[in-house]
């Protein structure tokens, strides 16, 4: 007879391995919350009804369900996992097979590591089958109560460039420009195409909460780059 597990078990389970994991890679842990685990196993068990296997299988995005659910988010990622054996499983290998197979695979172990991502829900599911046959959903989130905004005033009388998450932005003197981000990230000042008073800028900084950063000249006639509150 085939091995049927707990899903509850095996829900569970995944959470203390991505947890694991994320402390492996150095990165904080996550914590259940209900409206995730609801839109997950919302759409495990469409999964399982339907035969589908796809983020859009509903017609909808992982965000889209995510909101439908009542989760209010700053940031959404979500992992499938198809599992079939007709020597069934136990929770904990469920779980293992599971975790095992997100981690080899880039964009699942990608979304594992999102650094920013605080809360976690999870749904499994069985589909109909002779065998048994098991889809995974996990939702990963970030809320909307943890955005932060971060502000650059250039002080100076020389236009900066800077870099945060990919993107470029040129700041003319004079100017202040401010930044809602859901996602830590580097913030870059760099301006390698001519010198700043005898200096090329560089400097180098890691956003995680509300800031401030101010471009200005020093008493030694450079360009310099201080950090605040904001």
């Amino acid at each position: 007879m085939a091995d049927i597990p707990d899903l509850a078990k095996t829900e569970l389970a995944i959470v203390q391995r991505t947890n694991a994991f994320r402390k492996e890679e150095g990165l904080g842990a996550v914590r259940r919350n209900p409206i995730l685990d609801q839109a997950a196993r919302s759409f495990a068990r469409y999964l399982a009804r339907s035969g589908k296997f796809a983020h859009d299988a509903d017609g909808r995005s992982p965000a889209s369900r995510a909101s439908a659910a009542g989760y209010r988010y700053c940031d959404i990622a979500e992992n499938l996992a198809f599992h079939r054996d007709r020597r069934g499983f136990t929770a904990e290998r469920l779980a293992r097979d599971t975790m095992e197979g997100w981690k080899k695979s880039p964009s699942h172990r990608k979304n594992l590591m999102l650094p920013g991502i605080t809360e976690i829900g999870v749904g499994v599911a069985r589909a109909p089958t002779d065998n048994p046959t098991f889809l995974s959903v996990q939702m990963l989130g970030r809320p909307s109560s943890l955005s932060f905004k971060f502000a650059v005033t250039n002080k100076s009388k020389t236009p900066v460039a800077y870099t945060f998450a990919g993107k470029t932005h040129d700041i003319p003197s004079r100017t202040v420009i401010t930044h809602k981000t859901c996602e830590p990230g580097k913030l870059v000042f760099k301006r390698t195409g001519g010198w700043l008073f005898g200096q090329k800028l560089t400097a180098s900084f890691t956003v995680s909460g509300n800031a401030a950063f101010v471009i200005q000249e020093g008493s030694d006639g450079k360009i310099h780059v201080t950090e605040g509150k904001k």
